[in-house]
């Protein structure tokens, strides 16, 4: 009943506009140093990540009825679900007799308009710093919290980019109910994460440094119940 008539609404009728995407295939094109490699869920999901840039949306698992049970997502922006990324249904897949499963996205299109301009920002004259720490959680930890735990951490401004880079789990022998000797749990991960710290003026102490990785693993240890890893 609040919907009002105008060029691209009806009154009464509620009438979203989505913006849609499907991939099917190669992800690049094909070169002679390389083996082609098909596009797959984390090729979709950075495209949503670009075309909503600047703003840093979070994915959440969910379920869609077009979507694979286990291979969907819902996309959050400031909290509020704004679509889904997932991989094609089989039933769809096999319906239209597709070799491959195709991988794609739902936004809400008012969403994806409402995204900030980027600004300019002049490059720092100092050198980024980067320090890797390595951390035991659950496996039911997702990255989106560990990514949010990172971020909460108190460290001042000096943290400009984290990004996990390596997940490991431990292999036990079949019959096995002994923890691995790799010290990692049977419902236990060890995520390493990548920091970036830098600073506009002036450079980064090495105090400084130490002092803003072990406040990220204060805040992981805090939020996750995760413990360091060395």
């Amino acid at each position: 009943a609040s919907v009002k008539n105008s060029d691209s609404t009806v009154e009464g009728f509620n009438q979203p506009m989505r913006l849609a995407a499907m991939v099917c295939g190669s992800a690049d094109a094909l070169q002679w140093g390389g083996k082609e490699q098909g596009a797959d869920f984390f090729d979709v999901k950075g495209d949503v990540e670009a075309l909503l840039a600047p703003l840093k949306p979070t994915f959440e698992p969910a379920q869609h009825p077009a979507m694979h049970p286990g291979r969907c997502a819902k996309v959050v922006l400031n909290g509020h679900g704004i679509g889904f990324v997932g991989e094609l249904h089989p039933r769809w897949r096999q319906s239209c007799e597709l070799s491959l499963a195709p991988l794609m996205f739902e936004l809400d299109l008012d969403a994806v308009l409402q995204r900030e301009v980027p600004v300019f920002k002049p490059v720092t004259r100092q050198q980024a710093v980067e320090r890797d720490i390595a951390v035991v959680v659950s496996e039911s930890v997702s990255h989106a919290a560990l990514m949010q735990a990172v971020w909460t951490a108190p460290t001042q401004g000096l943290l400009r980019d984290a990004v996990l880079f390596d997940v490991y789990r431990a292999k036990s022998k079949p019959g096995s109910e002994s923890a691995p000797a790799t010290g990692l749990g049977h419902s236990e991960k060890s995520l390493a994460v990548r920091l970036t710290l830098n600073r506009d003026e002036p450079g980064l102490t090495e105090d400084e440094i130490e002092a803003t990785v072990r406040s990220v693993i204060a805040q992981l240890q805090m939020d996750l119940g995760a413990r360091q890893r060395v």
